[in-house]
């Protein structure tokens, strides 16, 4: 079976492109036609140096799929802040070296001790297929996820995808010159996150009690929050320990890991009722 693309369906990809439909209707056509075993997908771009060897940015350009689109959007901010990239070698090693339009396969076995690791560990993503290919300065990347409990791709599967690679590569392109990367900064995304869960735990927080978290989110230190909050370091630590106290947890990485079981919860619940 062929990865062909109706007439139709190419029109309407290049019409909606610089749009959010443009999105949409790319998902619709990789699950329905390309793969229908898909999950999820992530578009990425990264800039390469003037040399095209190391690199020097990444930008989110969109996501679109089955998995809850909150985790995403704070899971994709903080592999962005973190540089999270720059970790994945073997990842970086195609980028820095890619001409002409490429696939690679992998699994989301190893996680880093970091929030980003932490959120991928409890995901239900599991093997990754990504097309990769360059225009000028930059490295496109469009990732097809399939979740831990479907059979791996097959050969005539993957050949299959390889097909859509010089067709997807110079499309995600021009749609990045006329669309804008769909994250806003990540302190607000993990800001909007944290108060979320807050309301959906049912749980009161003061003013500074809550700033002080997401502060603490952001991998600030307590001389960082003193000093932007401008207050003592001390004080810092009182209201740091109140607000994890009326949470529960002990410190940072557990009040981290409360936020993503209170989604989970409150996800499960909604699938229930």
């Amino acid at each position: 079976m062929h990865a062909s693309i109706a007439l139709e369906t190419a029109g309407s990809l290049l019409q909606s492109m610089g749009t959010p439909q443009f999105t949409s209707q790319l998902w619709q056509w990789l699950h329905d036609v390309v793969d229908p075993a898909s999950y999820h997908m992530t578009a990425l771009r990264f800039r390469r140096g003037s040399q095209q060897s190391a690199v020097e940015q990444l930008d989110v350009l969109f996501f679109a799929g089955e998995a809850d689109p909150e985790e995403t959007r704070l899971a994709l901010s903080l592999y962005q802040r973190d540089m999270e990239w720059k970790q994945d070698r073997q990842l970086l090693q195609f980028i820095e070296q890619v001409q002409d339009p490429q696939l690679v396969l992998s699994r989301n076995d190893d996680h880093p001790p970091t929030a980003y690791g932490r959120m991928i560990a409890q995901s239900p993503l599991g093997e990754e297929c990504s097309l990769l290919g360059c225009e000028t300065d930059y490295v496109y990347l469009l990732s097809i996820f399939r979740t831990r409990h479907t059979p791996s791709f097959t050969l005539s599967e993957l050949s299959r995808l390889r097909q859509t690679c010089h067709f997807l590569i110079p499309l995600l392109a021009r749609h990045a010159q006329l669309s804008t990367p769909c994250l806003a900064a990540s302190q607000d995304v993990l800001q909007q996150y944290f108060d979320r869960c807050l309301q959906l735990a049912g749980k009161q927080l003061s003013g500074r009690e809550r700033l002080i978290c997401h502060a603490m989110l952001q991998g600030w230190s307590v001389p960082q929050i003193a000093e932007h909050v401008s207050i003592s370091q001390c004080s810092v630590r009182t209201y740091m320990e109140r607000a994890l106290t009326k949470i529960g947890v002990a410190n940072k990485s557990e009040l981290f890991a409360w936020c993503v079981a209170v989604e989970q919860t409150h996800r499960q619940s909604a699938l229930l009722s």
